[in-house]
């Protein structure tokens, strides 16, 4: 008896080479089904970005024709190792599969924006790797796990993005020795795109910009500086595609806040609070049949109160408002 068990018992050199082979056929498919996801949701939500449109029933619709196209090519050959390691055919289930694939990942996408980095690298392949489990394993316990599983990595996206914005900010302002975060004022004009920071080692800039046919305009410019420089000197002012400088009249409007403009004409304001003086320029309002005086009276107002409302960026504005570099060992880990 225990020769004919001896005989028919499977080598344990060739039992532990058959786990790793299911194992690896199981990792292949959850990376492959991460990569198929995340390359259709980045690509789709970088050009809406890029051209300001909202994600919406269109952006699923592309990231779904997206990744049929790159899906399935590469997902045939993981179902195949599936297929050859657990003796189990997943071709039928490809709709299935890819379906809840891009669901997870636009979910995730949405609570955490993928960067190439090590964390969300990792992360990213969490969902797929939740759902490659429960459409191999198919046991009743399978897919429970993988709903609580995919609980959990929802749960820590937000914590992680916020982990990651306050690294890209700490790296900025290292990177770009900007010697405080007050500096970084935020401001917002209705209508208006904000560019990205840039610092020239003395006044933080920003412009605003508007579409104007196949390229954007700059309509309005905000510079920032320590301390408490001249509120009526010379402005930076945005003219379309290039910047120049103004010096309009300039009138004390309350505490530290000066209008720069005339009755015909609201160009901008001063504003000095928390240590920096703030410049702000431009806007965009339409003008409807009211008078040219009733139009800068209007803008002025505006223009007020935008300038009042401004305030230190959060880790989250900083890090969507500024250019990073190259990453850092720890940014590169993390982001």
């Amino acid at each position: 008896m225990t020769a004919q068990l001896a005989q028919t018992a499977p080598p344990a050199g060739g039992a532990g080479r058959s786990r790793a082979a299911r194992c690896a056929a199981l990792l292949g498919l959850a990376v492959t089904g991460a990569v198929v996801s995340v390359v259709p949701v980045v690509g789709v939500q970088g050009w809406l970005n890029d051209s300001g449109l909202p994600f919406g029933l269109a952006g699923a619709a592309a990231v779904v024709l997206v990744g049929l196209l790159v899906a399935v090519p590469l997902l045939l050959p993981a179902f195949h190792g599936v297929r050859r390691t657990w003796g189990r055919d997943l071709r039928p289930m490809l709709g299935r599969v890819l379906l809840a694939d891009t669901v997870a990942m636009l979910l995730l996408a949405r609570l955490l924006p993928f960067h190439w980095g090590v964390l969300s690298c990792l992360v990213f392949c969490l969902p797929a790797l939740c759902v490659a489990w429960a459409a191999v394993v198919r046991t009743r316990s399978a897919v429970p796990a993988a709903v609580v599983v995919l609980a959990l990595v929802y749960a820590v996206a937000v914590p992680v993005r916020g982990l990651q914005q306050h690294v890209v900010a700490r790296q900025w302002m290292r990177t770009e020795a900007v010697p405080s975060r007050a500096l970084a004022q935020v401001v917002v004009l209705p209508g208006m795109a904000q560019e990205r920071y840039a610092w020239d080692g003395t006044r933080l800039t920003a412009l605003f910009d508007v579409p104007a046919g196949p390229t954007d305009a700059w309509l309005g410019a905000e510079v920032v500086t320590l301390g408490s420089t001249d509120p009526c000197g010379p402005l930076l002012d945005a003219r379309g595609d290039t910047t120049g400088t103004v010096t309009p009249p300039c009138v004390q409007d309350g505490p530290g806040l000066w209008f720069r403009g005339t009755s015909q004409e609201a160009v901008g304001y001063v504003l000095q609070r928390g240590g920096v003086t703030i410049a702000l320029t431009g806007g965009v309002w339409a003008q409807g049949e009211e008078s040219d005086a009733a139009y800068a009276a209007r803008r002025r107002a505006a223009l007020r109160e935008v300038i009042l409302a401004a305030h230190t960026a959060t880790d989250a504005e900083l890090a969507s408002r500024v250019r990073t570099g190259h990453p850092d060992l720890l940014e590169g880990l993390l982001r």
